[in-house]
């Protein structure tokens, strides 16, 4: 890859560094939508909520689900700091929609603490969000597959 037609992305969780290469593209869930990154972009910060990270790797794309965080962008680098992501080929829905489950067990219930409130607000959260992911672009593997 020419440097002058990629960038370089770097995505960061507090637990590990998930990817640092260059790509030709990097598309982000924003708070304000989807957000479009190629080399050369005006230098910005992005407030990002949950959904997904997808990056090009010449016709190749890879694909996150990715919660709340924040992107840095500069014309050469773009920085991707984030509180979960997961690889679409990671992504377990039937883990998924028990965690769902759960969550909304324990949301219904009105003798649960507001912390546990919280933590199972951001369990549903995560837990729609993979399925999400998984099930868009699942499906759509599948049916290039049998092309």
């Amino acid at each position: 890859m020419a440097a002058d037609e990629t960038i370089r992305l770097e995505i960061v969780t507090p637990y590990e560094l998930i990817y640092d290469g260059h790509v030709h593209m990097v598309v982000i869930t924003a708070a304000d939508g989807e957000l479009g990154i190629l080399p050369g972009h005006t230098a910005m910060f992005a407030a990002l909520k949950d959904g997904e990270i997808r990056f090009r790797i010449n016709d190749d794309w890879q694909i996150l689900s990715s919660s709340i965080g924040y992107a840095e962008i500069s014309p050469d680098l773009t920085i991707i700091v984030v509180n979960s992501a997961e690889w679409l080929d990671k992504i377990d829905i039937a883990r998924a929609e028990k965690s769902l489950e759960r969550a909304r067990e324990r949301l219904a219930n009105p003798q649960t603490s507001i912390l546990e409130r919280r933590r199972s607000n951001n369990s549903l959260i995560r837990a729609t969000n993979r399925i999400k992911v998984a099930t868009r672009y699942g499906k759509e593997r599948k049916q290039h597959a049998e092309l």
